[in-house]
């Protein structure tokens, strides 16, 4: 009789285990083929400046954990580092702050590996960035930066030429008659302060750092937006193409975060401000004062927008960057079917 029961239970227990092997095989088989599973963790390349607003805006406000999606914020202090680790499948997505002239540089040279889901900028009214000399300085002009040193972002091929065409507007060749010293943001003020550089390029948060500390004063106010185009959109969102077609409701739901925050920042800009503390340098003294860049999600562009974009982008022709038109139309994503 004992034998009898232990027989049960064994054959109990042989198709309990046959069940658990059995299903496990089916999950890992649904896991494989990637059968209605998709990649929910993501990883999102930022600069610490005050573009990637609708990013920190949309961590904190939780939207991500509400759809479902693990972020991972990855830091940079490199414009070129971003597209970089896109391009190499390291990053699934690029915060607004990543640079949207360096964006279509490396879709020209590699057609279709990234999508643009929003740009942010300035214009002439809430500029994008100032041109700075140190407080004490007596130059009056960018004429005057003759054998200076020019402090721009560092690793950027986007500042570098947009440096490029500025002086070349005035007269002057770069790294011959002015030298450009590339900085990463968190040394920039430094080295304005302590006269590494005679003058700086700056974007916020970096603008109202000098501002508030006393030791640059503006040489030109927007110089871009006067000297190439207005508005001038120096940042995008980014996604890789690979990303978005292997994983389209995870895509859709990110680009749908984003357009959430950058219209809830646009309807209440001052309430947005205070998310910029902890992902950038600036504290409570200063949050309230810094500009906030204009932010438009791909669907909300203008013909006046795409305008200006174009001539941005034609910039890189006419240094031979690339060797034809970048066409940003093609880059553009605005809904994930």
């Amino acid at each position: 009789m004992m034998k009898k029961i232990l027989w049960v239970l064994a054959l109990i227990i042989g198709l309990v285990s046959l069940l658990i092997v059995s299903l496990s095989i089916t999950g890992l088989s649904v896991e494989k083929t990637g059968d209605n599973k998709e990649i929910t963790k993501i990883r999102i390349g930022n600069l610490p400046i005050v573009q990637g607003l609708p990013l920190y805006y949309a961590v904190e406000k939780g939207y991500f954990k509400e759809a479902g999606i693990d972020v991972e914020i990855v830091a940079f202090q490199s414009p070129n580092q971003i597209i970089d680790a896109l391009m190499q499948g390291n990053l699934d997505f690029g915060s607004p702050s990543t640079a949207l002239g360096i964006i279509g540089i490396a879709n020209y040279k590699n057609p279709g590996k990234l999508k643009i889901y929003s740009v942010s900028g300035g214009d002439l009214d809430n500029p994008n960035e100032i041109l700075f000399v140190s407080s004490e300085s007596n130059i009056t002009s960018i004429k005057e930066l003759k054998g200076k040193k020019l402090g721009i972002l560092g690793g950027s091929i986007q500042w570098r030429t947009i440096a490029r065409y500025i002086l070349a507007e005035n007269g002057l060749e770069m790294d011959k008659d002015v030298i450009i010293v590339e900085l990463a943001p968190g040394l920039q003020v430094e080295a304005l302060a302590s006269k590494q550089i005679d003058a700086l390029l700056a974007l916020e948060p970096i603008i109202t750092i000098v501002k508030e500390k006393g030791i640059g004063k503006e040489l030109i106010r927007a110089p871009v937006e006067r000297t190439i185009s207005n508005p001038f959109y120096g940042g995008a969102g980014a996604v890789s193409t690979e990303f978005a077609k292997e994983n389209p409701k995870t895509t859709a739901k990110v680009i749908d975060i984003f357009n959430r925050a950058i219209k809830e920042i646009n309807e209440n800009p001052d309430n947005s401000r205070q998310y910029l503390k902890n992902y950038t340098s600036l504290n409570d003294d200063t949050i309230s004062k810094v500009t906030l860049n204009i932010f438009k999600t791909c669907e909300d562009l203008t013909k006046n927008d795409i305008n200006s974009i174009e001539k941005f982008y034609n910039i890189f022709t006419i240094y031979k960057v690339v060797d034809g038109n970048i066409d940003f139309n093609s880059s553009l994503i605005c809904r994930v079917e």
